[in-house]
């Protein structure tokens, strides 16, 4: 569902789920210059405002005519994405303790490729508002990266981060969100509990009355995050068309997460494989006694949410402040606490579940990049045409 602009964090009233999705947060918020100690006297908050906007010693010396720069675009960011205000609010709250002159960040939520053909629609007549885009959609990611439509910005932040954060000029990647399955506990239990796709399709086959039908995943017709998720799945994991061919036909598609989630809670359906982990956990923390899931033990998805300043930024230097906090260390927090997972190595045990983590627990080899690789349209075309030949109707 879209969310219209203006969307304000800090105006709307947080639900249970981003409560839950906040749990692990340390009651307060840490800036890139380490917390901001108390005083009570103007002296004390001016120093503390001082330390607050203070840049890591890493940081290039002349980052302050960034921050000067933000202070003269009026205090305004506009963010295009494909994620709720709840996953927002914990990051947007964090950037304006660190930079509080900038008092209004606007967001919505809109499909991951929606959000770049508002940007493109609107950008062709000279008036898009947006100064970030972040979206989970490898291809688009390709073409706007291709097309020269990113502001090639160099994040002080890279040399923290893995070789993926930063894949092509000015793309960077705000999160590495595992893929998982998940099934209604109160009908699967003890060996009918799938662990991976081989073993949802062995299950689907000695019992249909249970499983026939009542399978899904994403269409891969309809959403090109589902397309990307089982395209490299195919393209790195041996036997991997083998067992679509034959959990297919007892699948369901749906176009989002959402409503499969929802209808394996109801019993609609039992099992579903490839969801996002940024719905599924937090249903889960919602609804244990009838949700559960688990990682892919034949291969776990990693997806590579993108994210990007588009040269027609009417705040760009307020976007690198936003880019910037997101790939550091107290953002990457935030990013956590937002409900993504995040990959920077430096977190450690402060968070609960990150790139590093996922990978320890499901083995390297296990894992299945979702990155920013082009795929030609007559290859996809083809993908497609055959992925929905062997689909349940």
């Amino acid at each position: 569902m879209t969310t219209q602009l203006p969307h304000s964090i800090g105006s709307a009233p947080l639900n249970r789920r981003s409560f839950l999705r906040g749990a692990l947060a340390a009651g307060s918020i840490a800036t890139l210059g380490g917390l901001a100690g108390c005083g009570s006297s103007s002296n004390g908050a001016t120093k503390i405002a001082a330390k607050a906007t203070a840049a890591p010693s890493y940081y290039p010396s002349n980052y302050g005519a960034i921050i000067s720069a933000a202070k003269k675009e009026g205090g305004k960011l506009t963010i295009y994405s494909n994620m709720d205000v709840v996953n927002w609010k914990p990051i947007i709250d964090g950037f304006q303790k660190l930079y509080p002159f900038v008092s209004s960040v606007s967001t919505n939520n809109l499909d991951s490729s929606e959000v770049f053909e508002r940007y493109y629609s609107e950008s062709a007549a000279n008036k898009s508002p947006a100064a970030l885009l972040v979206s989970g959609d490898p291809q688009n990611w390709v073409r706007f990266a291709k097309g020269n439509h990113a502001l090639d910005y160099k994040s002080p932040e890279v040399a923290k981060l893995p070789d993926f954060a930063n894949p092509m000029p000015g793309l960077y990647t705000f999160s590495a969100d595992p893929i998982l399955m998940a099934w209604n506990k109160t009908i699967l239990t003890g060996d009918k509990v799938p662990t991976g796709l081989g073993s949802l399709a062995a299950l689907a086959k000695k019992d249909p009355s249970t499983f026939n039908r009542k399978i899904t995943t994403y269409d891969i017709g309809a959403t090109s995050f589902g397309f990307a998720i089982d395209w490299n799945y195919v393209q790195q994991k041996s036997g991997a068309w083998d067992k679509l061919q034959a959990l297919l036909p007892a699948t369901r598609a749906e176009s989002s997460s959402g409503p499969m989630v929802e209808k394996i809670q109801s019993g609609e359906y039992v099992a579903g494989y490839f969801l996002s982990s940024t719905v599924v956990l937090p249903a889960v923390e919602e609804s244990d006694a009838v949700l559960d899931w688990s990682y892919i033990d034949d291969g776990t998805p990693i997806f590579l949410r993108g994210m990007a300043i588009p040269k027609t930024s009417p705040t760009p230097a307020t976007a690198k402040l936003m880019l910037d906090y997101v790939l550091s260390k107290p953002g990457q927090q935030q990013v956590y606490n937002g409900g993504f997972t995040p990959y920077r190595p430096d977190l450690g045990s402060s968070v609960s579940r990150s790139y590093q983590q996922v990978t320890n627990k499901v083995g390297k080899d296990n894992v299945v990049i979702i990155g920013y690789d082009a795929v030609p349209d007559d290859q996809a075309k083809a993908f497609i045409d055959r992925w929905t030949g062997y689909l349940g109707h």
